[in-house]
């Protein structure tokens, strides 16, 4: 996966738990809650696609019996050689009870099974089938008195009966969104009203799955293969649907008016600009339909597999994504006037009165996207397949009245109907696995029309540690949304997985009972320009102690934006129920030979308090100075909360959290923000039964 957006690149050592674990995720991934994982990511451990799959991973949970081989690899620290001996164990008793069974059969280390069990289902195949069980967890967040009433507020509901029969729902109460777009005539331009409290479902699934269809009707997500021809799923070797009812909170304030004067003589944000307010939980789209799957087939020595699914979505876009269709027959002349951005008015009560315009603002409802696909693939065992995939997806604007299309840097190609189609196919003995996938895009585009890719993939296992090995090729070309490969952080015309050549190497290897080493190196040039591109990224954790251990970490990057950090953390666990760890970051960035290179400074304390089983104590304070030497241009904050979790009953769980986040840097933008200090209030329940 690609690695961090949030520390950037490097090469360099560092040292954590002592165990081998499959090298996707840059750490080793122990949690308890979804709040560790953000911590993962505000700490600048994990990356922000990291992040997105052990979210989704946490949220939607793997089956241990029901889970595909290329599900359980996408466990965090699993390598195939562990989930071969799950497997193993699975097919021997026939089903999984718990965890002990594969500790107590050495299938999984205690260790190993802990750090996994934030991310799994052991469903009792011997309970009734008729047995419910259900999930409802409820968020809210507020942050003082210039935030909007009613509070941001979330829903999440999950229910698993009738053995196979799932359902799920996902609800919030958004408050900063502008509403009902449409075509005003009058002045040959968008308008929108202005935001209100409105109460959204954007997530809502009924999925039966058992042990030869899959049937889910909703929002769902499917991918293939090596993720290039066709995948939503956030997951490192998807094969095959599932419901869909993922949130996810914002860790920034918005701006309260974001207006531009427009027709009036000034901006209305007579607030004063820097006002701000809570983020509204949020949400991605990705598909919302049916998906239909038959699982296995037994045919000859082996079984088939296929899946169909057609998707039709509505769509929020980014106002900077539009072009005026009818006034730009090709976004790439950015210089001339008709291939603008338009401008969105926000409409009062009389829309013949003088209106402001906004900025950056996200539209709701602008288009709708149909969209239909295909997988077969025959499987002669879980580590040999051949497959093909396809899919094709029509983009229909929903504004009446104007010609709408998408600029060149929007993710999705303009001009009209595309799509793609692949072939991917895996073998593997003894200890390696290889993957290859071939695809070909098409499109609409002016001097587009669709491109090659190809990426080849060998996996080693070792006894203590993984090898992983890629080589890829996306054409120039190549236009596909919803190819989700390994690439460089580059893009051409919004997409990662284009115009590229590369190679990675990934190692994650067991240097003694307690030191674990993990190691990415990419290298890719770009198709068009020829432009070199390197990452390399190490690092390594060591138990010093059954109470120490200690991090370092380091990367570089290089191309257009030049990057090196280092980082280190130490951690103290006193007794089985005190944690310390205190973390410091340093980051140069700028073109190496410059005359000023800009230099960042990060230092995180926390600590982690159990005074009785029940009860959690996490307290955390960050300090981040942007750009040292200069106070005047980027951000310098202090950030701490206090965060309470009470298990009221077996399962269900209180939490509450406050944050206090200051801005101490010396901008205008920062000198006029409020509020500042922030004070976040944030409450969350979970009930299961």
């Amino acid at each position: 996966m690609p690695l961090r957006r949030a520390l950037l690149s490097g090469w360099l050592a560092v040292l954590a738990p002592g165990t081998a674990s499959a090298a996707q995720f840059e750490v080793f991934i122990d949690i308890e809650t979804e709040q560790d994982l953000y911590e993962l990511l505000f700490t600048d451990q994990i990356s922000l696609s990291s992040f997105d799959a052990l979210l989704l991973l946490h949220q939607t949970r793997v089956d241990l019996n029901r889970a595909s081989r290329q599900d359980l690899y996408s466990l965090p620290n699993l390598n195939y050689a562990q989930v071969d001996r799950i497997l193993a164990y699975r097919n021997g008793a026939g089903s999984i009870h718990s965890l002990d069974e594969l500790i107590g059969a050495d299938a999984l280390t205690p260790k190993l099974a802990r750090s996994i069990r934030a991310f799994i289902i052991v469903g009792d195949p011997s309970a009734v089938r008729s047995l419910t069980k259900a999930l409802l967890r409820l968020r809210a967040r507020w942050t003082g008195r210039h935030d909007r009433l009613p509070p941001a507020f979330a829903l999440q509901a999950r229910v698993r009966t009738l053995g196979n029969l799932d359902m799920g729902v996902a609800a919030a109460l958004t408050r900063n969104g502008l509403r009902r777009v449409r075509w005003d005539s009058n002045r040959n331009a968008l308008s929108a009203e202005a935001e209100r409290v409105q109460f959204e479902v954007p997530k809502l699934y009924v999925e039966w799955d058992d042990k030869r269809w899959e049937l889910v009707a909703g929002t769902y997500r499917i991918g293939f293969g090596q993720r290039l021809t066709f995948d939503v799923t956030d997951q490192v070797t998807p094969n095959g649907s599932f419901g869909d009812f993922e949130l996810r909170a914002g860790s920034d304030l918005g701006l309260r008016c974001n207006r531009s004067p427009g027709e009036l003589p000034q901006s209305p944000c007579s607030n004063g600009p820097g006002v701000r307010v809570t983020p509204d939980y949020q949400w991605t789209n990705r598909l919302a339909g049916v998906a239909l799957g038959l699982k296995e087939l037994r045919l000859g020595q082996g079984w088939l597999q296929a899946y169909a699914w057609g998707s039709y979505q509505v769509h929020r876009i980014a106002q900077i994504e539009l072009v005026d269709a009818a006034a730009c027959d090709n976004p790439h002349r950015d210089q001339a006037p008709g291939c603008l951005a338009p401008p969105v008015f926000v409409r009062g009560r009389d829309p013949r009165a003088p209106a402001s315009t906004t900025r950056l603002a996200t539209l709701p409802a602008m288009y709708a996207e149909g969209l239909a696909g295909a997988n077969a693939s025959y499987f002669w065992n879980d580590r040999a397949h051949l497959g093909i995939t396809g899919y094709g997806s029509v983009p229909r604007w929903l504004v009446e009245g104007t010609d709408l299309g998408f600029q060149e840097f929007s993710r999705k190609p303009f001009g009209g109907p595309f799509g793609a189609i692949g072939l991917d196919a895996a073998f593997g003995f003894g200890q390696q696995d290889f993957f290859v996938e071939l695809a070909r895009s098409f499109d609409s585009q002016r001097e587009g029309g669709g491109g090659y890719a190809a990426l080849v993939r060998g996996v080693t296992t070792l006894p203590k540690g993984e090898l992983d090995l890629s080589l890829r090729y996306y054409g120039s070309r190549y236009a596909n949304p919803y190819a989700r490969p390994v690439s460089a952080p580059d893009e051409l015309d919004g997409l990662r997985a284009r115009d590229e050549a590369g190679a990675r190497f990934r190692a994650t290897a067991k240097l003694g009972p307690q030191v674990v080493l993990r190691t990415l190196l990419d290298g890719s040039r770009r198709l068009s320009t020829g432009v070199l591109n390197a990452l390399l990224f190490a690092r390594t954790d060591w138990r010093i102690t059954s109470r120490w251990t200690w991090a370092i970490w380091g990367e570089y990057r290089n191309g257009s934006a030049q990057r090196f950090v280092v980082a280190t953390q130490l951690a103290y666990a006193p007794v089985r129920r005190v944690s310390l760890s205190g973390q410091a970051r340093y980051r140069w960035a700028g073109k190496l030979g410059s005359d000023r290179l800009q230099q960042d400074l990060s230092a995180i304390l926390k600590v982690t308090g159990r005074p009785v089983d029940r009860l959690r104590v996490r307290c955390r304070l960050r300090y981040d100075f942007e750009d040292i030497w200069d106070n005047h241009r980027l951000p310098q904050s202090l950030w701490h909360y206090l965060d309470v979790a009470l298990t009221l009953r077996d399962r269900d769980v209180l939490q509450l959290r406050y944050d206090f986040r200051v801005f101490l840097d010396e901008r205008e933008s920062t000198l006029s923000r409020v509020p500042n200090p922030e004070h976040w209030l944030w409450v969350e329940y979970i009930f299961r039964f």
